[in-house]
């Protein structure tokens, strides 16, 4: 399937790639389905591009780049799930935001991050209430 794309212009994804968020993300609840794009020349950043509207995509990590300690218990997980995964079952990402003319003051949000369900290409967006993260992480000290 060709996707057209902002940030990487036409594209060509596999199909049994796209991840469905049965809830959207908080914002774009209309918007279902996804794909994590990847360049070489962006890692280890992600495009998680939004296959309904080609302008809307998030730019987004797995955490434990930038903060190994950073974890998510399967029981944590399951409270809002019922995937019943262990941690090897999921990935874990988190969206970025990088300030137009400074990127050395990125952040990202480790109080609501995007859960994949690797085996069902499904995802989530959880949002915990009681973090020590915040909504607007910094990424570079």
């Amino acid at each position: 399937m060709e996707l057209k794309t902002r940030q990487f212009g036409k594209v060509e994804i596999d199909e049994t790639k796209i991840i469905t968020m049965p809830l959207g993300i908080p914002g774009f609840s209309d918007k279902k389905k996804y794909v994590l794009l990847q360049r070489e020349e962006t890692a280890p950043f992600y495009l998680f591009q939004c296959v309904d509207d080609p302008d809307l995509a998030f730019i987004i990590i797995e955490p434990t780049r930038f903060f190994p300690e950073y974890t998510i218990a399967e029981e944590q997980l399951n409270k809002f799930v019922s995937w019943n995964l262990s941690k090897e079952d999921f990935s874990c990402f988190v969206i970025v935001t990088i300030p137009k003319g400074n990127p050395e003051k990125m952040t990202a949000n480790f109080i609501a991050p995007l859960i994949i369900n690797n085996q069902l290409k499904e995802g989530i967006q959880l949002i915990f209430e009681d973090s020590s993260y915040s909504h607007q992480h910094m990424l570079l000290n």
